[in-house]
């Protein structure tokens, strides 16, 4: 009897287990639950487990997860916890990464998601009360948005660094913010088809120019370089040159600019992107904890999971990268964007596509001076395939184009200073506003086959003229242009010709131009790989006759069809050349290390770029997870990869595959959840591969260690045998015992796991 006293006291006294709350994370999540989030986005499902009757924490609790899709199970489900077993504390604490039980899913587009809970699955835990151990969070909403294409641009900047490191600039570290917060699906970021921009001046004088050159590489580049423009550019500055951290073209805009200082460049990345997502500068705190569900900001600088609620929006001016984050306001913002919602003809890696109204337009860039409220324009560059600016109703300045007869023939408003406010921040009281701001206008090179003579910028209020831009009397003259290699990767002037993949072969584009009316002349120069059906701008706004490029940077041409556009303005005028991609003679020399064996031996490489030798492999890279991480036996853990290729574009999710050095292959995607390994030691091999068949493997090193998943002693006799065979039959297709793998149904999978470990 006092055997069974003492059992029965025990079962008195015991604590309950229980979930308190389920958050679905994407970055931000109310704290309702009711945030929408995104098809296909990796989500991070935290479970708050409510200990009860007893003071102190409960150790080796864990759950199961189940995820039910309009009703019917989803694939990978049921779902084991990322972290689990965890003791459980008395008060968890969001900020607390292993205060909750942790799991991650991948959900596909419905409003219908269902969340099911089951806590301590294997009755591992002695409660007081089994009957509360299900808990479900239902009809949640993951909605599609599309996949987004930000193109970056390595900025050679002369005056001081060169150029950016590319391991700080790459996919998975330069856009490692970015990628935590914004609420879109899959993000095609990669390298421009150009090669990096080699810039010359001062930044803190020529920031609005380098706005205007990041896009113009954003408008010629599409469709000229025959895919889809790209929604976003921006361009990474070396170190710390720009008193401003960073800007943004336009509040919305597309073109950005940002340095890349260890300490704040990702989330300035982040930051002036959101400008031209269309958000402004705010004093906001997030308000609730936010996570970085692939902890992308582990790299560089080891920064934590979570994110305190005291924290401030990634819209504070000023920030470094371990004081921001992502609250409701700026996450709303990004997921309603029109930019951002689903299309029928959505591009595979994103972008803008074909427009009927894309045409050739004059581009108008430069200064708007506040002080003097005038306007200091650049020589045009007149430009093929592009949009012309839009009215804004809101407008102070206005756009007209003018015959020579005085004619009418364009007219728009234009807003002057959606970009002035000083991105660094400043101390309270102080100005925090840039002298100047971007001036970028696209207006019609012709209206109803008419040509303008003459582009007026004025004041609406005042009607005072700002600016205008008059068309001389003579077009420019192309003299000559043609190609020359250089074999030490040195331009004509001796200078290291900036090379984002670091090596050659590379080839000089020279030319000679002049004008009658003695008119400053600017050179855009394209290049073909096709024969002229797409177009890749290699430089944009040169003042000089030549212009040198790592042929590695850029599309390799197919045999006889590379082409070089020259195109010369001096303003409303232009003049056009076109030539073959030749060099005629290559020496080996020039030959990049690790030159297959096809490369010349002192022979001709051929009449043009299109040497089979020249490798162009695609760019790869391994995003989740990070290295060293340890995931508890039945973890569903992410596998995410990053590639772009300069001939393909963005690469399919064939072109993605995966290997363990203990599993072998263990799946094929750009992303993809593997519950499977074994405890051990594994490397994780990633293989991207382009349409050519090159290659380029990423690895990183995880740990798995054991834990029981199942028990499939369903009686607790200590040997599996005809007992608990029968549990399970009596309990067939309902739920509870039996259900030995927790997918909420007793069936065949059950009946499979209970015979392999048969005793008898």
């Amino acid at each position: 009897m006092s055997c069974i006293l003492a059992s029965t006291s025990a079962s008195l006294l015991a604590g309950d287990l229980a979930v308190s709350s389920v958050e679905l994370q994407q970055g931000y999540q109310s704290s309702g639950g009711t945030t929408t989030l995104v098809a296909g986005r990796p989500t991070t499902v935290r479970v708050k487990i409510a200990v009860t009757g007893q003071t102190t924490a409960q150790a080796s609790v864990d759950a199961v997860l189940r995820v039910k899709v309009n009703g019917s199970p989803m694939a990978g489900s049921p779902f084991f916890s990322r972290n689990g077993p965890i003791s459980a504390p008395i008060s968890p604490n969001s900020a607390n990464v292993n205060d909750t039980l942790n799991f991650t899913v991948v959900a596909p587009v419905s409003s219908d998601v269902d969340f099911e809970v089951l806590v301590d699955p294997r009755n591992v835990v002695t409660e007081s009360n089994e009957a509360n151990n299900l808990f479900a969070l239902s009809n949640r909403t993951f909605a599609c948005r599309k996949t987004l294409d930000m193109a970056y641009v390595s900025v050679n900047y002369t005056p001081g660094g060169g150029q950016p490191a590319a391991a700080t600039i790459e996919p998975g570290i330069g856009d490692g913010f970015y990628r935590g917060i914004y609420p879109h699906g899959e993000l095609n970021y990669h390298r421009t088809p150009t090669g990096p921009l080699t810039w010359t001046q001062s930044i803190n004088s020529s920031n609005n120019e380098l706005l205007s050159a990041l896009q113009t590489l954003r408008l010629s580049t599409i469709p000229a370089a025959g895919y889809a423009r790209p929604e976003f550019v921006y361009g990474w500055l070396p170190g710390n040159p720009f008193s401003g951290n960073g800007q943004a073209i336009g509040i919305p805009g597309d073109a950005a600019f940002g340095n890349s200082e260890s300490t704040r460049f990702q989330r300035t990345c982040a930051h002036e992107i959101g400008h031209c997502w269309g958000l402004s500068h705010t004093n906001n705190t997030l308000g609730t904890v936010g996570f970085d569900v692939e902890h992308h900001l582990a790299n560089p600088l080891n920064l934590a999971q979570t994110h305190a609620s005291s924290q401030s929006d990634v819209m504070v001016a000023g920030l470094l990268t371990n004081q921001a984050w992502v609250n409701s306001s700026t996450y709303a913002d990004c997921l309603s964007d029109t930019r951002n919602a689903c299309g029928a003809f959505d591009a595979p890696g994103g972008g803008e596509q074909p427009s009927t109204d894309w045409v050739r337009a004059v581009h108008l860039t430069g200064s708007f001076e506040h002080s003097s409220h005038r306007i200091q324009l650049d020589v045009p560059s007149t430009l093929d395939a592009v949009s012309i600016t839009p009215d804004d109703p809101r407008g102070d300045v206005l756009i007209q184009s003018i015959a020579d007869d005085g004619t009418m023939l364009h007219s728009v408003r234009w807003r002057s200073a959606t970009t002035r406010e000083s991105c660094a921040g400043c101390a309270t009281g102080a100005a925090c506003v840039h002298g100047t701001s971007p001036v970028s206008l696209l207006v019609p090179a012709s209206t109803r086959g008419r040509v303008p003579a003459r582009i007026e910028l004025r004041d609406i209020r005042s009607g005072r003229l700002l600016a205008e831009q008059v068309r001389s009397a003579h077009s420019p003259e192309i003299v000559s242009v043609g190609s020359v290699p250089r074999l030490d990767g040195r331009d004509g002037a001796g200078q290291s010709v900036p090379s984002l993949c670091g090596h050659g072969p590379y080839a000089e584009v020279r030319w000679s131009a002049t004008d009658a009316d003695g008119d400053v002349l600017r050179a855009n120069i394209l290049y073909s790989r096709d024969g002229g059906a797409s177009w890749t701008p290699l430089a944009v706004h040169q003042t000089g006759e030549s212009f040198a490029v790592s042929l590695a940077d850029i599309p390799v041409a197919e045999p006889g069809l590379g082409l070089v556009h020259l195109r010369v303005s001096d303003g409303l005028n232009f003049a056009d050349a076109v030539m073959p991609a030749a060099f005629g003679f290559f020496d080996p020399s020039g030959s990049p290390a690790g030159s297959p064996s096809g490369a010349p031996q002192g022979g001709v490489a051929g009449a043009d770029w299109s040497g089979s030798w020249i490798v162009n492999p695609p760019d790869v890279h391994l995003l989740t997870p990070n290295s060293g991480n340890s995931f508890p036996q039945g973890a569903s853990i992410l596998l995410h990869a990053s590639g772009w290729d300069l001939e393909d574009q963005f690469l399919p999710d064939t072109a993605f595959t995966w290997r363990s050095s203990i599993a072998g292959p263990i799946g094929t995607g750009r992303q993809i959840l593997v519950s499977s390994l074994s405890p051990g030691a594994h490397t994780i091999t990633l293989r991207g591969t382009d349409s050519s068949g090159l290659f380029v493997e990423r690895t990183v090193s995880i740990t798995v260690t054991a834990r029981q998943l199942y028990s499939i002693d369903i009686d607790r006799s200590g040997a599996v045998d005809g007992s608990d065979l029968a549990i399970l039959l009596s309990n067939w297709a309902g739920s509870g015992a039996g259900d030995v793998d927790f997918d909420g149904s007793v069936g065949g999978s059950d009946l499979t796991l209970l015979l392999s470990g048969w005793s008898t």
